[in-house]
């Protein structure tokens, strides 16, 4: 009587359908993964509106790098689940290894303080674009900046001058780059302020640049 043979496929070909199955899901995941890198690029950076409604972006422009700074805003329940990058502060700037800045912003505190601390919160957000700008900036020189930006917007008038001061002089004790308390960091960014408007190569943000 005859043997029938029944063919089953060699399984040596079954490690070979396994990694092609394998090298096509890879090549899918690696195009979505670039389809969503060139969303993410193509979508508009947010925008900071100012006290007078004007939407402003923090444009910056270095030796390696230029663009816009990356705005994350820190929105929260309770203080556990605050932004630990802000620390006691309401915006900072973090750089990525590559050095792209991202300004965080107090979600939670820019809304409850923004209708009475305007004037503050474009001060705020100048400050923080200014260290963005400029890696090297001392936080003289970052007041310096915000203040003149302010100015020559058209920001700068004698109310809004005497609340950011006041924001300034309720501060006690400040680290010592920012000169021990908010008294002397508003006296040194105004001394900054007229020096740069002397072109005083001293002045905080000169010295900054020179140091590039």
């Amino acid at each position: 009587m005859a043997q029938i043979q029944v063919w089953r496929p060699a399984l040596r070909l079954a490690p070979v359908l396994a990694t092609r199955h394998v090298f096509v899901a890879s090549l899918q995941a690696m195009f979505w993964a670039a389809l969503l890198m060139a969303l993410m690029a193509a979508w508009p950076a947010r925008a900071f509106t100012l006290s007078d409604g004007a939407d402003v972006q923090c444009q910056f422009s270095r030796e390696n790098a230029s663009g816009t700074a990356t705005e994350r805003w820190s929105n929260y329940q309770s203080l556990s689940e605050r932004d630990p990058e802000l620390g006691k502060a309401v915006a900072v700037v973090r750089f990525d290894p590559q050095g792209w800045p991202t300004i965080v912003i107090d979600a939670v505190a820019y809304k409850q303080s923004k209708g009475v601390m305007a004037a503050m919160w474009d001060f705020i957000f100048f400050h923080e674009c200014a260290h963005a700008k400029d890696p090297k900036l001392s936080e003289i020189g970052a007041n310096c900046a915000a203040y003149i930006e302010m100015q020559d917007r058209g920001l700068m008038n004698a109310i809004r001058f005497k609340d950011i001061e006041a924001a300034h002089l309720r501060i006690m004790n400040l680290p010592e780059q920012y000169g021990g308390n908010g008294m002397e960091f508003w006296r040194m960014t105004l001394d900054c302020v007229e020096r740069e408007r002397r072109h005083d190569p001293g002045s905080p943000v000169r010295s900054a640049q020179s140091a590039r």
